[in-house]
């Protein structure tokens, strides 16, 4: 139960500062322009009002959260489900989206709201019928991930071996771009590719081996995140009796759910063993 209604935004210090820099920098852009041909500056200044209306309208999402329902509101309008109304959940990476019986209204909470986590907290809690372990089996990695990252690998190595060619000094740079590689390829092998629960068990498969864990060998899971220059990076992070710790990320059908479907399966086998 919410004792009042809670809501999720930006900080009103971020839009100022949006302000503050978008305006300064069409003063400089004005101001270089003179009184050059403003015909041919029309694509730069086409740019540069799209990129201000995106930010604008990241700064400005929010979130609202009560007993009754969900709602989220940004520049365009503003949609809102009753919890009730919650027909079914879908999302890729950090998002979930919550659907209507009909599919024709949607509500998708920002990732990059502060207390995101919270937020997909409250979902699991008002509907967590919507997130039973035997509905969705295996949740497993997409391919397409492992795709790209064999191709950045690849492209890295590439470079190394150009540079090679190019100059009997490439060596250096090789090794570099090689360590690097090799760092994709352990981040890639390391984490978890796929997580399936049979009874009170997890099984946790890698590329080459496989983990399985008890209820009672797990303290807690939870949703956690890293800030990077480039927004939140989400993790289900779960927490074992013995202090160690797994971590799971990139895993679908996307990041609340799995995180969801993990906790009622760890609540439902823990009231039963306590």
């Amino acid at each position: 139960m919410l004792n009042e209604p809670r809501t999720y935004r930006h900080s009103p210090f971020q839009l100022v500062m949006l302000f503050l820099v978008f305006g300064a920098l069409a003063v400089g852009l004005f101001v270089s322009w003179g009184d050059g041909d403003y015909i041919s500056m029309l694509p730069i200044a086409v740019v540069f009002a799209l990129v201000f209306l995106f930010s604008l309208f990241s700064v400005t999402v929010k979130t609202m959260i009560s007993d009754d329902e969900i709602s989220t509101q940004n520049i365009l309008g503003a949609k809102s489900l009753k919890w009730s109304e919650v027909n079914r959940v879908s999302g890729r990476g950090y998002a979930i989206k919550l659907h209507n019986m009909d599919g024709d209204v949607t509500v998708a909470p920002s990732p990059q709201l502060a207390g995101y986590e919270e937020v997909v907290g409250f979902i699991g809690a008002k509907r967590p019928d919507l997130f039973s372990p035997q509905e969705y089996g295996e949740m497993s990695k997409n391919w397409n991930g492992y795709i790209l990252l064999a191709v950045v690998a690849l492209f890295t190595l590439g470079i190394g071996f150009f540079l090679l060619t190019q100059s009997s000094e490439g060596f250096i740079p090789l090794i570099f771009f090689l360590i690097i590689a090799l760092f994709i390829a352990y981040v890639t092998f390391s984490l978890p590719k796929s997580l399936n629960m049979d009874g009170n068990t997890l099984f946790i498969k890698y590329f080459f081996s496989e983990k399985s864990l008890r209820a009672n060998e797990i303290a807690s899971i939870s949703l956690n995140h890293t800030q990077t220059r480039n927004g939140k990076n989400y993790f289900v992070r779960i927490d074992l009796t013995n202090k160690k710790y797994i971590r799971i990320s990139g895993v679908g059908p996307n990041l609340p759910v799995v995180f969801l479907v993990l906790r009622n399966w760890h609540g439902k086998y823990v009231t039963k063993l306590v």
